[in-house]
């Protein structure tokens, strides 16, 4: 069904390429006002210009989401431009290809912030203005290797099930404020960074799952689509896993 988010306003971050970037240009299609969420202003600008070509609207809030300020000037500036804060996407992630040895501290401390506590952060802020409006929706984006072991990914694998972890934890405590809060784990997805892999290296991970491909980028937010939507109205506390059933293997 077509405007499945008529009246809506969806904050994204990392909203600039990827998957962010196939779930804002999705959102808005379907009716969403868009607040794009990006350190790179060019990327998440362009964003926005795909949205205004199709006649949608849509804003750029340049931002690092491992900062509690910019975290809360998020939610602030999607309130005062919009007037209200329907859906948040936290869309942001980073990984370093090491075992717990050769990790750095530094390392680890980057990609837990960038993928879990930047989450936290902008929960924290979007809860206390969808408690204020009387409900809401968060939608996080955890991996399948927040579901299984990988080798050469203690630190990503750590954030990615700790996300998990938090979403599960967020639906508990704000079911009473009507707030639903989900995850997706999306598989390897054919994104401007694998675009950069040279393909020798890419064809044993598109092997891996039962399709035998990776997911371009709109086919997973389809699947935040419906988490975002009405139709899954009575969702909250789900994993859902859309990585070509290599978590079945």
């Amino acid at each position: 069904m077509p405007d499945r988010l008529q009246g809506k306003v969806a904050a994204i971050t990392g909203g600039g390429m990827g998957l962010g970037q196939a779930t804002a240009t999705l959102f808005a299609a379907e009716g969403a006002r868009i607040i794009v969420g990006e350190i790179d202003a060019s990327a998440g600008q362009d964003t926005v210009s795909q949205i205004e070509a199709q006649g949608g609207e849509a804003i750029l809030v340049e931002m690092d989401v491992r900062k509690a300020a910019d975290a809360e000037r998020l939610t602030r500036t999607t309130v005062e431009t919009f007037g209200k804060l329907d859906i948040l996407v936290n869309n942001v992630g980073f990984q370093v290809n090491k075992d717990v040895v050769d990790t750095t501290e530094d390392e680890w401390d980057l990609v837990l912030d960038t993928n879990l506590k930047s989450m936290f952060l902008c929960s924290k802020y979007a809860v206390a203005q969808m408690r204020r409006q009387g409900g809401g929706n968060i939608i996080c984006i955890s991996s399948l290797s927040g579901l299984v072991g990988n080798g050469l990914q203690a630190s990503y694998n750590a954030s990615k099930h700790g996300v998990i972890g938090l979403v599960r934890s967020m639906a508990v405590d704000h079911a009473p404020d009507n707030i639903r809060v989900n995850v997706v784990c999306p598989g390897s997805m054919n994104t401007p960074l694998t675009l950069t892999i040279p393909e020798e290296k890419l064809a044993p991970y598109r092997e891996a799952n039962l399709m035998r491909r990776f997911a371009e980028p709109v086919e997973v937010a389809q699947a935040l689509l419906f988490l975002a939507s009405d139709d899954a109205s009575f969702v909250t506390g789900s994993v859902l896993v859309a990585d070509g059933g290599y978590t079945t293997i």
